[in-house]
């Protein structure tokens, strides 16, 4: 079970330590994050439903990173573990100056002979 929320609960939750959030905390910073002026696609009594539910379940399973800390207020595993997104192939800054072209070097057609 994957909810949409999950990456931002996730971050919500990783902010706020080994004290937790509560849920109701937790729910208005979503909303906050998720509605606008111009959205009404976000309700906030579905909202909280739906992040209550979530936490709960996911909370009750063995491999779950959500724990629940007492009544209302959940938070991350302490021996959770955070995957980092590391780019082996990116380009170092040393890579990404670019050097001067050596006449020599360059292989373009030369229209006009000089």
């Amino acid at each position: 079970m994957k909810n949409v929320y999950h990456t931002d609960i996730m971050n919500m939750l990783l902010h706020s330590g080994s004290d937790g959030m509560s849920l109701r905390q937790l729910t208005r910073q979503l909303y906050n994050l998720h509605s606008g002026i111009f959205s009404s696609d976000v309700v906030y009594p579905q909202l909280y439903n739906s992040v209550r539910r979530y936490l709960w379940y996911q909370s009750l399973q063995r491999h779950s990173p959500f724990v629940h800390i007492r009544w209302g207020r959940y938070g991350l595993k302490p021996d959770l573990a955070v995957q980092l997104d590391i780019f082996v192939d990116a380009p170092r800054d040393e890579e990404r100056v670019s050097r001067p072209v050596r006449r020599d070097e360059c292989r373009q057609l030369l229209l006009f002979p000089e």
